[in-house]
C-alpha cells in the first residue's frame, strides 16, 4: 500500500479472510532489541485501548528481526492526503477532527500511552468523518535514529521542541504535534516549513508559527488563540493535557454557536431545512441513499455555504460509490468464477475508472492476474504433458518451469516437473514388428479442443430452449452496452431478456447494478 522511511505497508487478510493493515518497520536498527519490544509493548497497549478514536492492533511480531504491527483496515483518506490536495475542508470539520483527535489521545494518555511520533499520515478519516489513530509505539525507533542536515523526514515537522532537544517528552509533546497538525489543515501550509532538518529544527525551536497567515472565520480570534497555546515552545505555556484543550474547544463552539445561527439566514428557511435534514437522516439510515442525495442538493439550493450539507453529500456519493463498485466487483467474479476472464477484465476496467483505489477493485485485480497467470500455466502444462507422453523429457521439464515461471507453486507444474526428472521408463516393442519412434524435435498435433459451451453448461447436444438462447443474446447485449457507459440500452437489452427469460442469471445481476447506477 505504500512505502516510506520508516517501513513498508501491506494490505493483508486475517485467517478468517477480513482485511487487515500490516507495516514492517524496516528501519529498525540492528541490536535495538529493547526498543523494538517497547514498539510492540505500546502498540498492543494503544490497540486494546478500546477506544473509537483509535484502530485496534490485530497482531504483532517480528520478521527476519524487524517487527511488525497489523491493525483493521482503515477506509477513508489520511490527513497527510487532506493536506496534499488543494481543496480546503470547511472550518467546522477541521474543528471536528481536533475534537475526536483530543477524545482519543486523552484516553490513551490516561492508560499511560504517548504516541510522541503523530503525523498527517497516522490519522485516517472515514467516510463517516470518524477519525482513527495508528502507528503508536514508534518513536522507540525513531529515537535511536539522528537527524542529519539533509531532507526533513516527515514527522520531524510534527515534533515538539523538548523532544528535539533530548528531554524526556510528556502527553504536552502530543499536545504540540496535534496543533502543528491542525495548524496545517487550516493554513494549507505548515507551522514550521522548511526543506532541510536543520531549518525544520531551528523553526521548531526557536521560531513562532505564523498565526497571521489562517484565514480568519467566526472563530476567530479565539480559535487562533487555542492553537498559539497548543503549539506554544515553552512547556508551561502550552496545554497540560488533551483534557484541557477539549475544554477549550467546546467553550469555543459554544460561544460561537448564537452568531452562526444568527448569520444562518430568515427564520422561515430553519424549519424547511430541518425537514429536509430530517428527511434526508432517515432515508439515509434507510439506504435510499438516492433520495438522500437528492435531499443533500436541495439542502445547498437552500444555502449553498451549507456546511454539513456539502459534507453529507460528499459522503453520500461516496456510500453510493462503495456500492456501485462491490455490485461491479460481485458482476467480475461471477463471469470470471465461469471461466470468461476477458469479460471480467472488461468489467474491471469499468470499475478501474469508476474508482481507481478502491480495495475491492485492487483485490480484484490481483485475482484476476492471478486467474489469467493460472490459466496460461494450465495451457503451458497440457504443451508440456504431450511432450513427456512421446518420451521428450527435457522438453517437458521445460514446459513445466516455464508454467512456474508464469505461476509460481502451480501444481501441476510441479507435478509435471517431478515426473519428467525420473528415468523413461523401457519400452516393449513386438519382435519382428518394426515400429517408429517420433523424431526428438517432430511437432506434434495439438490436443483435441474442449466441448463447445462455458463450464457448468449443457452439452452441445441438450435441447434448448428458444426462448432462454434469445434471452441470454439480449444479457450479453446488454453487458455490451453497460461496459461502454451506455446504460440506456442496457436497460433495454437486460428488459427484454427478462422478459423472455425472467431467471436468467445475467439480466437479474445487469439489472440490479442499473439500478444502483440510478
Amino acid at each position: 500500500m505504500g512505502r516510506g522511511a520508516g517501513g513498508i505497508v501491506f494490505e493483508v487478510q486475517d485467517a478468517a479472510g477480513h482485511p487487515a493493515v500490516l507495516k514492517l518497520y524496516t528501519a529498525a536498527p540492528e541490536r535495538a532489541s529493547a526498543a523494538i519490544a517497547r514498539l510492540l509493548r505500546d502498540a498492543v497497549a494503544a490497540g486494546a485501548l478500546g477506544h473509537p478514536n483509535i484502530a485496534p492492533v490485530l497482531a504483532t511480531g517480528l520478521h527476519e528481526g524487524r517487527p511488525w504491527a497489523a491493525t483493521e483496515l482503515v477506509e477513508g483518506v489520511s490527513l497527510r492526503q487532506v493536506c496534499r490536495s488543494r481543496a480546503p475542508w470547511p472550518f467546522e470539520r477541521v474543528l471536528d477532527i481536533w475534537r475526536q483527535l483530543c477524545e482519543g489521545l486523552a484516553h490513551a494518555h490516561r492508560e499511560g500511552v504517548l504516541h510522541l511520533d503523530l503525523k498527517p499520515a497516522d490519522v485516517m478519516v472515514t467516510p463517516a468523518g470518524e477519525v482513527r489513530l495508528l502507528d503508536f509505539g514508534a518513536w522507540h525507533l525513531k529515537a535511536l535514529v539522528a537527524q542529519g542536515s539533509g531532507p526533513a523526514e516527515e514527522g520531524l515537522y510534527y515534533r515538539a521542541p523538548e523532544v528535539i532537544a533530548g528531554r524526556r517528552p510528556d502527553r504536552r509533546a502530543d499536545v504540540f504535534a496535534v496543533g502543528a497538525i491542525v495548524y496545517e489543515l487550516v493554513a494549507r501550509r505548515r507551522a514550521f516549513p522548511g526543506d532541510t532538518s536543520t531549518d525544520v529544527i531551528r523553526g521548531i525551536t526557536r521560531g513562532e508559527p505564523d498565526l497571521a497567515c489562517l484565514p480568519e472565520t467566526a472563530f476567530s480570534p479565539e480559535f487562533e488563540r487555542v492553537l498559539a497555546r497548543s503549539l506554544a515552545r515553552p512547556l508551561e505555556s502550552r496545554h497540560s493535557s488533551f483534557e484541557d484543550v477539549h475544554a477549550e474547544l467546546v467553550q469555543l463552539v459554544r460561544d460561537v454557536a448564537p452568531r452562526l445561527r444568527e448569520a444562518a439566514g430568515p427564520a422561515a428557511v430553519r424549519p424547511e431545512r430541518e425537514d429536509l435534514v430530517t428527511e434526508l437522516t432517515q432515508a439515509r439510515a434507510e439506504g435510499r441513499l438516492e433520495e438522500a442525495l437528492d435531499l443533500g442538493r436541495r439542502l445547498l439550493e437552500l444555502d449553498e455555504d451549507d456546511d454539513w450539507a456539502h459534507r453529507t453529500v460528499a459522503e453520500i456519493e461516496s456510500a453510493q460509490r462503495e456500492r456501485e463498485v462491490d455490485e461491479l466487483v460481485g458482476l467480475a467474479l461471477s463471469h470470471a468464477a465461469d471461466g470468461e476472464i476477458p469479460v471480467a477484465t472488461q468489467i474491471a476496467e469499468k470499475i478501474e475508472r469508476l474508482a481507481p483505489w478502491s480495495p475491492r477493485y485492487l483485490q480484484l485485480q490481483v485475482y484476476l492476474d492471478e486467474e489469467k497467470a493460472r490459466q496460461a500455466a494450465d495451457q503451458i502444462v497440457a504443451a508440456g504433458r504431450v511432450h513427456l507422453h512421446h518420451g521428450r523429457h527435457g522438453a517437458a521439464r521445460a514446459s513445466a518451469r516455464e508454467a512456474l515461471a508464469a505461476m509460481p507453486g502451480h501444481p501441476g507444474a510441479q507435478k509435471l516437473l517431478a515426473e519428467a526428472g525420473r528415468p523413461p521408463a523401457p519400452r516393449r516393442r513386438p519382435r519382428a514388428v518394426l515400429s517408429f519412434d517420433p523424431e526428438p524435435d517432430a511437432p506434434e498435433p495439438p490436443p483435441a479442443p474442449p466441448p463447445a459451451g462455458r463450464a457448468g453448461s449443457s452439452p452441445p447436444d441438450a435441447a434448448v430452449d428458444p426462448r432462454q438462447a434469445q434471452a441470454a443474446a439480449y444479457a450479453a447485449a446488454a453487458l455490451g452496452h453497460f461496459l461502454k457507459d451506455e446504460h440506456r440500452s442496457a436497460r433495454q437489452a437486460v428488459e427484454m431478456a427478462l422478459a423472455l427469460d425472467p431467471g436468467n442469471p445475467r439480466a437479474l445481476e445487469l439489472r440490479k447494478i442499473l439500478s444502483v447506477l440510478g
